[in-house]
């Protein structure tokens, strides 16, 4: 029973630490390299639990079993090591703690020490999918926004990692009774305060960074929407003047003509098309607050001498918010923009926006010309200080939360953002 509860324990812990860390294996070759060192560790812990024993084994259990795990999610993961070091010690003291209840009612009750290991058997499916349905949504948005602070997470989890292998070397065979019960029960109920404090705080923190995110965007939809009201104001103004000046443009046309001065006559007329062109307000798509975003961020881009070509078929209501779709098309254009503006002059300066429909979902890819190089990390482009930009991160949440697909990709001077949603 014993060795059942530490195979089931390590294969949940495995599951959910996978499911936390939102891992994808890329190719076959990763497949390949990930089974062969997996079979090695195992077939090593087999030899070592074979030929020491299950007490020797379970002493040296955080050096054959933890730390090999701890590498396997390190090359799996897109996450840093101090992220993948919380979230294996945030699983081995859920895992543990289910041992721990089990210890408790054992030396409380001076029950069958296989209530401890039936216990454990019983929690794992139900607290598997709490952790999916309530934990996983918050601990992934701090995984993907946030950078600092997972080393003083991780102190809690290690502290308790520590106590709780000093108690037993993980061999219920080490357990005394007596204080053993109080200890345990105390011990649990502080992990369990400080993880409810951790994770409200998780919580507050990614309403906190989507409240700011949301602000931040309407800022720039408020601001959008007072240019674009400028735009449209001088348009009708400049309309009005072009109609009282109507005739005396027609008046000096037909006095070139009368002159048979043709060429005079096609020039003034280009001159008036010109102005009047310049009248107009151009539009993109029919989703009125994303054109607005377009709007306000192509003519910044035009303004740079940044040719912009665009492709947009985007219906005026889609399943995806008008505030994710703003997220999107904002942040990719501005680095886009950013990035043109930052090549020498007289480099050619493009950007094209393509945008179509899938069966009501959006087909998103944006490319622009750049000078120099890209670092990526995790498939994720990173600044030269190797820390990935708010930009990517807002379009890498948006397209999480829709479930949908996003890379970034570079080649012959192009930097490319396709978006499934």
């Amino acid at each position: 029973m014993d060795y059942l509860r530490s195979f089931l324990s390590f294969i949940f812990a495995v599951i959910i630490m996978y499911m936390l860390l939102d891992c994808r294996i890329k190719d076959k070759k990763h497949y390949y390299l990930l089974g062969s060192f997996i079979t090695i560790i195992i077939s090593f812990d087999i030899f070592i639990l074979l030929n020491y024993g299950y007490g020797n084994f379970m002493k040296f259990y955080p050096l054959l079993v933890h730390l090999p795990t701890f590498i396997v999610f390190l090359f799996i993961s897109k996450f840093k090591g101090t992220k993948v070091f919380f979230v294996l010690l945030t699983l081995v003291a859920i895992s543990t703690s289910f041992t721990l209840i089990g210890v408790i009612i054992f030396l409380v009750f001076d029950s069958s020490r296989d209530l401890i290991n039936i216990i454990s058997f019983i929690l794992y499916v139900p607290v598997g999918i709490f952790i999916y349905k309530y934990i996983r949504p918050s601990f992934l948005y701090m995984l993907n926004n946030t950078d600092k602070g997972w080393l003083g997470f991780s102190l809690i989890p290690l502290s308790y990692y520590m106590i709780i292998y000093s108690i037993a070397k993980y061999d219920l065979n080490n357990l005394a009774p007596g204080a053993m019960a109080r200890d345990a029960l105390l011990l649990s109920v502080l992990t369990l305060s400080a993880y409810y404090l951790i994770l409200r705080f998780f919580k507050q923190t990614r309403e906190h960074l989507i409240l700011k995110s949301e602000q931040d965007l309407l800022k720039t939809q408020i601001t959008s929407a007072q240019t674009h009201l400028e735009e449209i104001q001088n348009s009708q103004q400049k309309t009005l003047i072009y109609r009282h000046d109507m005739r005396h443009h027609l008046s000096l046309i037909n006095s070139y003509l009368s002159d048979n001065n043709q060429d005079g006559a096609a020039k003034y007329i280009a001159e008036v098309e010109k102005s009047i062109d310049e009248t107009i307000v151009e539009k993109f798509c029919n989703n009125y607050t994303v054109n607005l975003i377009l709007s306000s961020y192509i003519k910044k881009a035009k303004n740079e001498n940044i040719k912009v070509e665009t492709e947009i078929d985007l219906p005026e209501k889609t399943d995806i918010s008008d505030m994710d779709l703003c997220v999107i098309f904002a942040n990719a254009i501005e680095n886009a923009v950013n990035a043109c503006k930052a090549m020498p002059d007289g480099i050619d300066r493009n950007i094209k926006i393509v945008c179509k429909m899938n069966n009501n979902s959006p087909l998103i890819q944006i490319t622009n010309s750049f000078d120099g190089n890209v670092a990526f990390i995790q498939d994720m482009p990173v600044r030269a200080d190797n820390t990935q930009g708010l930009g990517t991160k807002s379009i890498a949440a948006v397209v999480q939360k829709y479930k949908g697909i996003c890379s970034f990709s570079v080649q012959d001077g192009i930097f490319q953002t396709s978006i499934i949603l």
